[in-house]
């Protein structure tokens, strides 16, 4: 079922995900100490240091999203496209690659803010009003659809694990038989199309 491109494409793509998600996580973590905790809005009573050393750690976190979900999202082409796996019997596989792929232009945009993000940090001196600016627009972009897609990539952890509504060749076999057996064939005489010419 699986050639040696898609092995090591999946081996890739696994290895990809692990830093990628895990950077995710790291930086939602990091930058919740920027939020306060009753709503959303920013706090106003951080040291200077201290918000340095978050926008430091935010910025290292988004460079390495950057450079490993283009990694992930190449190999999940090259896997997708190699692997000889039937999506008929295993359409798992499909419900995993529509929520993987149907992401990819939010993840393209927020890559796009997050470059923003870097470069601005890494000019000196930087604007912390518009690194803050840009921190916002970057977990509040289309009303929050970067943390549905976080939740749909452990989605995707979990039905590859799990594996739902996996079929195997005998039962779609016994199911296209069954099919037939409950189909309804008319078969056209002359001889009905003559008795309706005479009526």
């Amino acid at each position: 079922m699986l050639n040696k491109t898609s092995k090591i494409a999946l081996l890739v793509l696994v290895i990809a995900a692990i830093f990628w998600l895990g950077a995710v996580n790291i930086r939602f973590f990091i930058g919740n100490q920027l939020l306060n905790y009753d709503e959303f809005n920013f706090r106003t009573s951080i040291p200077p240091d201290e918000e340095n050393q978050i926008f430091q750690a935010i910025a290292n976190c988004s460079l390495t999203i950057m450079i490993f979900y283009p990694i992930a999202l190449l190999a999940a082409i090259v896997f997708i496209k190699n692997c000889k796996i039937k999506l008929k019997e295993n359409p798992w596989l499909l419900m995993s690659a529509i929520l993987f792929f149907a992401f990819v232009p939010v993840e393209i945009y927020t890559s796009y803010i997050d470059l923003k993000f870097v470069l601005l940090f890494n000019t000196r001196p930087a604007n912390h009003d518009v690194l803050l600016k840009l921190f916002g627009e970057r977990i509040g972009f289309l009303k929050g659809v970067p943390w549905i897609a976080v939740l749909s990539y452990y989605t995707i952890i979990g039905i590859a694990i799990f594996q739902p509504l996996k079929k195997s060749r005998e039962q779609l076999e016994y199911e296209k038989n069954k099919a037939k057996e409950h189909s309804y064939k008319y078969i056209f005489h002359e001889e009905d199309d003559l008795i309706i010419d005479e009526k």
